[in-house]
């Protein structure tokens, strides 16, 4: 496995890696449950659900809903807003969650902060199915293995966290 890139500071060298085994972001504990329909992916959480039945549920007083977009040309892009491209779009399904457990997440009705949420949790799915999911390895400049980490959803966020690592390691070397 090669290394996509290699940060080094005075005494470690950190390299980043795609993540050739992530965990899908929908194993973690979501604030949403999204129910979606695709001939050619498995995009649900939940796939106990009939087109029909999702329209009814979302369209409940006490349930709050986004609706998922798939754009896909070469990869798949996940939106909550719809794309321009009617060849390649489409919407595919939602995500939803109930007031009660925005209230049990939140501790009160906050509907801004369940759609930032749900937001996330649509843009960090699309990143994963298109293998955007990321480790490093830090180590010193003589071989020795140091500290890695995987599973970050981005690059930017794997970048950070690198360097995070690297200057825990200096700090911890000057100890």
């Amino acid at each position: 496995m090669d290394a996509i890139e290699r940060i080094e500071t005075k005494r470690f060298i950190a390299d980043i890696y795609i993540d050739d085994m992530p965990y899908s972001p929908r194993e973690d504990d979501n604030l949403g449950t999204i129910v979606a329909f695709h001939s050619r992916y498995d995009l649900s959480d939940d796939d106990n659900w009939t087109k029909e039945e999702l329209i009814e549920h979302v369209a409940k007083e006490d349930v709050f809903s986004l609706p998922i977009y798939m754009y896909e040309h070469s990869q798949v892009a996940l939106s909550t807003t719809p794309y321009t491209c009617s060849w390649d779009s489409a919407q595919v399904g939602y995500i939803f969650v109930s007031h009660d457990e925005i209230i049990e997440w939140y501790g009160e009705l906050d509907l801004a902060k369940a759609k930032k949420c749900l937001k996330t949790e649509i843009e960090e799915y699309g990143l994963y199915l298109n293998g955007e999911v990321y480790g490093y390895k830090v180590y010193r400049k003589d071989g020795e293995d140091v500290n890695s980490c995987w599973g970050y959803i981005g690059y930017d966020n794997a970048v950070y966290e690198t360097n995070v690592a690297l200057a825990c390691a200096e700090e911890n070397e000057d100890e």
